[in-house]
C-alpha cells in the first residue's frame, strides 16, 4: 500500500524528530536498555554523532545495540516511488534464532537525500531495543536540518543570576527512580536546551548533586551529577564536569561539562547544554535538600 501526502506539512520526510543514539549502532554493547520504557511519538530520522544511519536488515549478533532483544527489520529497506510501507520486526537474542521473536510491525518511507524516517512504536518484547547498522552510515546530504537540540552559544552580557529558565520538573529529585515498565524513562538529550536554568522541585529551590546517585535515579536511566563543588558568589561563572552514574558505577560516564554560578540567597543557576549522545538516556538530577557523604 502506498501512501501519498497532500502537502509537505504532512510528509513525516518533513515532519520528524531526530533520533541520535549512537548507543544503538550494532557495534555497541554492554548494557541493557530497554525500548519498552520510551514513550514513542510518530516519526523518528536516526543519526550516529550526526551522521544518517538505518535500521538493521540482518540477523545481529547477540548482545549488540545495547540492549536484550535485538530489533531489526526483516524486509529491505522501500523506495522513494513506494511511499510509506509496513514492515516487520525481528527480534533475536543470545539463546534463540535471528528472529526468535516478532515484534509489532512499523511504518517506514524513504525519503530525497537518501535518508529514511521510521515509525517507531512500542514493542511488547521485553526488553528489546531498535538496533541500526554502522555499516549503512552516511554523511547528511538533505537540505532539511535535522531537528538536533544543542544549547545556546556563551555569552556574558547580562548576569544569569538574573535571567534565567526554571525548570521544575518533580522526577529529578534524587529519590525518583525508573523501574521498569511502571515508569516513562526521561532523556534529556531530547530536551532544547537554552540559556541558564535554576532548579526546582515541586516549587522548592533545588540544586544538582556533587555525589554518586544510586541506579536510575532522577527519572532516567543515566544519572548526571557535578564532579566538583558548586562555586561561590565571588567565583563567578565557573566549568563543571558531568559524571553519569549506571548499574552501580558511580563514574561510567562523562557527559559534556557544564557552566555553573552561584548567586545571592544560597542559589545556583546551570548553563545546562545537551548531555553526550554515547550515554543511554542522561538527565540532570536535582535535589532539594544537599548532603555531603565523605
Amino acid at each position: 500500500m502506498t501512501v501519498v501526502f497532500q502537502s509537505i506539512s504532512s510528509d513525516p520526510c518533513y515532519n520528524y524528530e531526530s533520533l541520535d543514539r549512537p548507543w544503538r549502532a550494532n557495534n555497541e554493547s554492554g548494557d541493557n536498555v530497554c525500548d519498552n520504557s520510551f514513550s514513542w511519538n510518530g516519526w523518528y530520522r536516526l543519526f550516529y554523532y550526526g551522521m544518517d544511519i538505518r535500521m538493521s536488515e540482518t540477523c545481529i549478533s547477540s548482545y549488540s545495540c545495547n540492549t536484550y532483544i535485538n530489533l531489526w527489520l526483516s524486509d529491505p529497506h522501500p523506495q522513494i516511488e513506494d511511499g510509506v510501507v509496513i514492515r516487520e520486526v525481528c527480534g533475536g537474542t543470545y539463546w534463540g534464532s535471528c528472529c526468535e521473536y516478532k515484534s509489532n510491525p512499523i511504518r517506514v518511507k524513504a525519503c530525497p537525500g537518501n535518508y529514511y524516517v521510521y515509525e517507531l512504536v512500542h514493542s511488547q518484547l521485553w526488553c528489546a531495543g531498535y538496533c541500526t547498522d554502522v555499516s549503512t552510515i552516511s554523511q547528511v546530504v538533505s537540505t532539511v536540518s535535522p531537528d538536533i537540540f544543542t544549547g545556546s552559544s556563551t555569552t556574558l552580557n547580562y548576569d544569569p543570576c538574573n535571567n534565567y529558565n526554571i525548570l521544575d520538573n518533580y522526577w529529578r529529585t534524587l529519590n525518583y527512580q525508573y523501574i521498569g515498565e511502571s515508569l516513562t524513562v526521561h532523556d534529556d538529550t531530547r530536551v532544547e536546551w537554552d540559556g541558564w536554568y535554576r532548579l526546582f522541585i515541586n516549587g522548592s529551590s533545588a540544586q544538582m548533586p556533587e555525589w554518586c546517585l544510586p541506579y536510575m535515579s532522577c527519572g532516567g536511566l543515566s544519572s548526571l551529577y557535578l564532579d566538583g563543588s558548586h562555586p561561590r558568589l565571588e567565583d563567578g561563572v565557573v566549568t563543571r564536569e558531568m559524571n553519569g552514574s549506571r548499574g552501580g558505577q558511580c563514574s561510567r560516564y562523562r557527559s559534556n561539562p557544564i557552566q555553573v554560578k552561584a548567586c545571592p540567597g544560597n542559589v545556583y543557576v546551570y548553563k545546562f547544554t545537551r548531555p553526550t549522545l554515547s550515554i543511554p538516556a542522561p538527565v540532570y538530577c536535582a535535589g532539594t535538600v544537599i548532603h555531603l557523604y565523605i
